[in-house]
């Protein structure tokens, strides 16, 4: 067998470096990380159970400790012995197989009392060394290379290991290292458990060790194209990898079939050893077949390249390591299996149906959220249409529509008002309308002229918004309940007890607070509207937003302005009163749920302090409207400048730092029932090429147009059973807060905004459908009815 690398072979090198030429710089390579070994090396210790060398030109170090799974051991007994490594941070040891480069650490054992079988290498982690020419395989932070050992039944009280450490670790030098280890084990009747550190230390090593498919579930094959291979011959190859093999046809149980967790050609497959045989994975083929209904998986399809003569493939074996993610989470799948050749001559059976990225996820920045096929972006015209359309039904939303209560009502507070008046109002709140939008449109084109990725009700995003907007929701409400007036003239016992109406810059204040509260909700037409902004200059985003802006001010503009239409409004009288007190508590029902919202980015913790912040503004404010209404003009002003010193020195004191949140690909409980993987394009393209629909949900727990679709459409047991038939893979793509991957993938779809749903048919090669803003039962699952009977496995 060649000492040559099996990793990156010259196929993924085409056109760029010669096989020749790689093949040299990897046995330099592997010449100078050899060279320590010649020659007694100076960073050897005297022996002990933990030993330190230095490496680098700081204060960087490598750490070794020699582990036994027992405080005592008993003649006979079996027991788990390893070498612990830790490193400092950029750091890394390597593999079994380094890759390019590199050379694996090496365990000399000397215990003549006790047999100790081979070393249990832990699945590695991909590298790029040199300016990214080389791939290598290896560890960071630390890894334990543990063996078992059978104690010989004629030790004596003591059992004496030691062991001889070599090793290289790499930065942006490599360095090489030796360490010697002695470790004396007390030996007694029985083996008595280690201390719990060193416990866990050994079960997270065994964890991360390769499983074989026997114990996953799982069965696998490979195919190779052709029977032999000459030296440099370049030929395809397929490993199969089936599961969910003995599940019932027609079973209730939704099995989740194990799919390739890497999202790049080198950490999809980790050839085990060097061998003249060299392997790179390019990407998912179709999917395997299979004569069992229940059967499902995927395939990878390699590149292979012959350093030497191959006279028969067939008499190969495929050794390696698989990244792979199923309901038990995510883990490596060990191959060691013989290569067939296949018996047709079908190209399509090798072909790349979902090429994966040559470059590491760490090197490249990388959207893989699948491209709208056959998008068509609006014209500018059509845009500013859609715009001024979604503002007029964001009245409707639940977001606004007690603003806009509001202001009709208050319409019947202007009947006494000369029309001169009423139209100062009307403009007031179209002024407030349009300036709050443009302070917007103004937010979002700065934060893109600095590089950052903004979308619609992104600031929401943001906790500090959401305490200040829940106060001024508190502020108001208070207000309507009677607690304090909104005066431009002062109040007592002997003035007048009805100041009359309410001077326009209260329209203003209400227009600003209705674009505030508009931006959780997502009417139909504003998602292409603002997409299409999003994806344009600033002027244009000036445009739309104008134009949403003006749509949204317009019902209660006609209303004042007309006035056939305000003669529709009821009359003034007591009525008025009660109305204004049951749209406070509207308020507050909002402040309840932007309080919720604020919880779950923040913590349970945050939630309260928020509680706390917002009873003390509403205490305040009831002292201060006490002060008013006595006329003691004086102390109320002195009261008016406690509550503004306690609202900015609360709100600065409010955490500002999110919750942390479980980023790995595992299932999440949710109250409808499905189990919701988190949002990775990769993982979509794997679902779709192991033959399994995808159901894409973009949402955010402060948008309520989402949870409108969640709970009336998504969690309807019809639609639970659409996606159980037809074994849907459903992601959730969670908006709540910033996520740059999320804001690009709906920017692909021209959207700026959630919700937004995508289907995925179960046939790769047939494009997702984009459905509507809001759901209908119907229209869902004949979209998901459609994608689950569109081919797959």
């Amino acid at each position: 067998m060649g000492n040559v690398d099996s990793r990156l072979p010259a196929l993924s090198w085409k056109g760029t470096i010669p096989s020749w030429c790689r093949r040299l710089v990897q046995l330099a390579m592997g010449g100078i990380a050899v060279l320590p070994w010649l020659s007694a090396s100076a960073l050897a210790i005297a022996p002990s159970p933990r030993g330190v060398v230095p490496v680098g030109s700081g204060d960087d170090i490598v750490a070794a400790e020699l582990l036994v799974d027992a405080t005592s051991v008993a003649p006979g007994g079996r027991v788990r012995i390893g070498v612990h490594f830790s490193l400092d941070p950029g750091w890394h040891l390597y593999w079994r197989n380094p890759g390019d480069a590199g050379r694996p650490p090496e365990l000399a054992w000397h215990a003549p009392e006790a047999e100790i079988g081979t070393v249990q290498w832990p699945a590695p982690r991909v590298f790029r060394e040199s300016d990214g020419l080389l791939t290598t395989f290896g560890y960071e932070d630390d890894v334990l290379l543990a063996s078992d050992a059978v104690v010989s039944r004629r030790t004596g009280d003591t059992w004496r290991l030691e062991v001889d450490t070599g090793f290289v670790a790499c930065k942006v030098e490599c360095v090489p290292g030796r360490i010697q280890l002695v470790k004396e084990v007390p030996v007694g009747l029985s083996t008595t458990p280690p201390a719990p550190e060193v416990r866990k230390r050994f079960e997270r090593a065994e964890s991360r060790l390769p499983k074989s498919p026997e114990s996953l579930g799982i069965r696998i094959k490979a195919r190779a194209s052709q029977a032999e291979a000459g030296p440099g011959d370049d030929f395809a190859l397929v490993l199969e990898v089936l599961s969910c093999l003995d599940s019932e046809p027609g079973s209730d149980a939704d099995c989740r079939p194990w799919t390739l967790d890497a999202s790049d050609a080198p950490g999809a497959f980790f050839p085990r050893v060097k061998s003249d045989l060299g392997f790179s994975a390019l990407g998912l083929s179709h999917p395997p077949k299979t004569t069992t209904e229940s059967a499902r998986g995927f395939s990878l399809a390699l590149g292979a390249h012959a350093y030497e003569e191959v006279p028969r493939l067939d008499q190969q074996r495929l050794r390696g390591v698989v990244p792979v993610s199923g309901s038990r989470g995510k883990t490596h799948l060990a191959v060691d299996v013989p290569i067939s050749v296949a018996k047709s001559a079908d190209p399509g059976a090798f072909e790349v149906v979902v090429a994966l990225p040559s470059e590491p996820a760490s090197l490249r920045s990388r959207i893989d959220a699948a491209s709208p096929i056959g998008f068509a972006s609006p014209s500018l015209a059509w845009a500013l249409l859609l715009g001024l359309i979604g503002g007029v039904i964001l009245n409707l939303m639940p977001c606004v529509l007690p603003v806009l209560a509001i202001k009709v009502f208050g319409i019947a507070d202007l009947a006494r008002a000369d029309r001169r008046h009423v139209r100062q109002h009307s403009l007031a709140y179209l002024a407030g309308v349009l300036v709050s939008m443009t302070a917007l449109a103004t937010v979002v084109v700065t934060l893109r002229a600095a590089g950052t990725a903004v979308g619609w009700g992104f600031q929401l995003q943001d906790p500090t918004f959401l305490a200040a907007i829940s106060t001024v929701l508190v502020i108001f409400a208070m207000n309507l309940f009677g607690a304090f007036e909104i005066l431009v003239q002062p109040s007592g016992p002997g003035l007048p007890q009805n100041p009359g109406p309410a001077p326009p810059a209260r329209s203003f204040f209400e227009g600003s607070l209705a674009v505030a509260l508009a931006t959780p909700c997502t009417a139909p037409f504003i998602g292409t509207a603002v997409g299409f902004a999003f994806a344009n200059s600033g002027p244009v985003i000036f445009a739309v937003f104008t134009a949403i802006g003006i749509g949204l001010a317009a019902p209660y503009v006609l209303v004042t302005l007309v006035p056939a239409w305000a003669r529709l409004i009821p009359r003034p009288g007591a009525w008025m009163l009660r109305v204004r007190q049951v749209l406070g508590f509207f308020l507050l029902g909002t402040v309840v749920w932007l309080v919720w919202v604020a919880g779950r980015a923040l913590g349970v913790d945050a939630q309260t302090l928020l509680l706390a912040h917002l009873v003390g503004i509403a205490l305040l404010l009831w002292i201060y409207g006490i002060l008013q209404g006595s006329g003691r003009s004086g102390l109320a002003r002195a009261m008016g400048v406690v509550i503004v010193a306690f609202a900015v020195a609360s709100l600065t004191a409010l955490p500002r730092l999110p919750a942390p949140r479980d980023s790995s690909l595992v299932s999440e409980p949710s109250p409808d029932g499905i189990d919701w993987l988190t949002f990775d394009p990769s993982a979509i393209d794997r679902e779709r090429a192991a033959g399994r629909p995808v159901f894409v949900d973009f949402t955010a727990d402060w948008c309520i147009t989402c949870k409108v679709n969640e709970t009336v459409v998504l969690s309807d047991e019809t639609i639970l059973d659409e996606l159980t038939r037809w074994q849907f893979a459903t992601f959730k793509a969670d908006w709540t807060q910033r996520d740059d991957a999320i804001t690009q993938a709906l920017a692909q779809w021209g959207r700026a905004g959630v919700p937004m749903y995508l289907v995925y048919p179960a046939d790769p090669t047939q494009p997702p459908q984009l459905l509507p803003e809001l759901l209908t039962l119907g229209s869902t699952v004949d979209a998901l009815r459609a994608a689950g009977q569109a081919g797959g496995a």
